[in-house]
């Protein structure tokens, strides 16, 4: 199996400092999955796949550091 099919269910959202923009990237990926222009826009689109993947989101805050996060597990 190669490593693409590998990834955790584990999603962060960061700040692009660069582009000025948020970012939802799934932890071990080379490229961000999708940007936003707010933070809140991608909180919404990153719990989503963390609930049908049950997986796991980060929020980090704009130094970087995680301030929250959630995780889902499928109900038994």
């Amino acid at each position: 199996m190669s490593e693409k099919n590998e990834l955790k269910a584990v999603w962060h959202i960061t700040l692009d400092k660069e582009k000025d923009k948020w970012r939802v990237y799934r932890e071990g990926a080379e490229r961000a999955t999708i940007t936003f222009d707010t933070q809140k826009e991608c909180i919404s689109y990153a719990k989503e796949l963390a609930k049908k993947n049950n997986g796991t989101y980060y929020i980090h805050g704009e130094n970087g550091r995680i301030r929250d996060g959630k995780g889902y597990k499928a109900k038994k």
